[in-house]
């Protein structure tokens, strides 16, 4: 659904077509927050981002949308997530080295990703992460999945009734997105495990670095 069509839904779903009390700018808005809580608390934004290292340098971009980064890699291979406290053990607590090669773990700071080693070359470093939402207008598309719109249709609609100090029906669709928000959470974290049976992944059994565990 588009946000024309949402606003549209959420509108007839009141009674309220046409009505100038809730202005389309002001649905738009209620639209975007609810992506937020889908993004925030379910993960359902997914992306991947390429870009090319450069020689000798260690510091890169954060995705200015990422909430989390799930995974790096360079030249197709996974690099581990690193504390800087476990980068000083890498470096022996000298930061400002300059040692280069095939990075073999990240850590982040702020809006960057650092790499260690320092790349010695030009190769592709991916990243996939978990996402917020842009703002949301007339034209956009939206980013959280199809499957939750009429979830959103119904924060919608709470949010229409709540500013019509209906707090009858305000309580039954907050009540309803609050169940469809859960369960978008569960049927997130059911899509990462994908074909795998529930258990506890044994630590031992994972590859081994000069720092533990990857």
């Amino acid at each position: 659904m588009t946000p024309v069509e949402i606003v549209e839904y959420a509108r007839q779903q009141y009674n309220a077509v046409g009505d100038t009390f809730f202005s389309d700018a002001e649905l738009y808005r209620h639209i975007f927050q609810a992506e937020m809580d889908l993004a925030i608390k379910a993960g359902c934004i997914k992306n991947i981002y390429t870009t090319t290292t450069v020689a000798s340098t260690q510091e890169y971009s954060r995705p200015a949308n990422a909430i989390v980064l799930k995974r790096i890699t360079y030249n197709g291979v996974k690099l581990a997530p690193i504390s800087m406290r476990e980068d000083d053990a890498v470096t022996l607590s000298n930061q400002t080295t300059t040692a280069t090669g095939s990075p073999a773990y990240y850590f982040e700071w702020g809006a960057s990703v650092f790499l260690r080693p320092i790349p010695d070359t030009a190769l592709t470093l991916k990243i996939w992460s978990v996402d917020k939402p842009q703002t949301v207008s007339a034209t956009s598309t939206l980013e959280v999945p199809d499957r939750y719109h009429y979830a959103i249709a119904d924060y919608l609609t709470w949010r229409i009734a709540l500013k019509d100090r209906n707090t009858a029906l305000a309580a039954e669709y907050r009540t309803a997105w609050d169940r469809a928000l859960l369960e978008a959470v569960k049927h997130e974290r059911q899509r990462l495990r994908g074909d795998q049976f529930y258990g506890i992944q044994d630590n031992e059994q994972l590859a081994e670095t000069v720092i533990g565990s990857i």
